[in-house]
């Protein structure tokens, strides 16, 4: 469940995009996407804009590399969206992997994930393109609970079921097929 070695870039320039402040989009800057909201997780309304404004589109280029038990994968589309997935064993068969998004060379944001190997524990926490969290899943064996900052954690049966959808589940686009390529993120 947590364990995935994908990651993907793009290369372009787009005028039409929001000016980013120091190569960030910022996440109160008007996206022209809505999110998806949820009363009970209020946090997820900025998380699911960000995602949709950063996704990819078009045609894509992918790049793996291999550096002792680290895997990282980068996916370069043709609409300027770049994402990166890096995953590294980190003993004992647990492994933690970080997935970055770029758009126009500005952050998007970031997804974490410490997880075992078998997926019954572990924990996701996505950042905007400064490093702010956004949102933190934890899961423990059948049971994930979901919090805003600052904000108690709820159980995955409320009634955010599909704000939690627009997240595009864990790696998000990761499963988009590319061509072999020449990729930098």
């Amino acid at each position: 469940m947590f364990v995935a070695a994908l990651g993907f870039a793009a290369c372009s320039s787009h005028a039409d995009t929001p000016s980013n402040d120091a190569a960030i989009v910022s996440v109160d800057a008007d996206l022209g996407v809505d999110g998806v909201s949820c009363a009970t997780l209020p946090c997820l309304a900025k998380a699911t804009s960000l995602i949709a404004y950063c996704a990819p589109s078009g045609t894509c280029a992918a790049q793996v590399t291999m550096s002792g038990s680290t895997a990282t994968t980068t996916k370069c589309f043709s609409n300027g969206v770049k994402i990166q997935l890096t995953a590294t064993a980190a003993g004992s068969a647990d492994t933690n992997s970080v997935m970055n998004v770029k758009k126009d060379g500005a952050s998007c944001y970031s997804f974490a994930v410490m997880g075992t190997a078998n997926g019954k524990a572990g924990s996701a926490v996505y950042q905007d393109g400064a490093g702010a969290n956004l949102f933190t899943e934890m899961i423990d064996g059948a049971n994930a609970t979901y919090s805003c900052p600052g904000g108690s954690p709820i159980d995955a049966g409320t009634s955010c079921t599909a704000a939690l959808f627009a997240l595009q589940g864990a790696y998000p686009f990761t499963k988009t097929n590319c061509s072999s390529g020449t990729c930098t993120f």
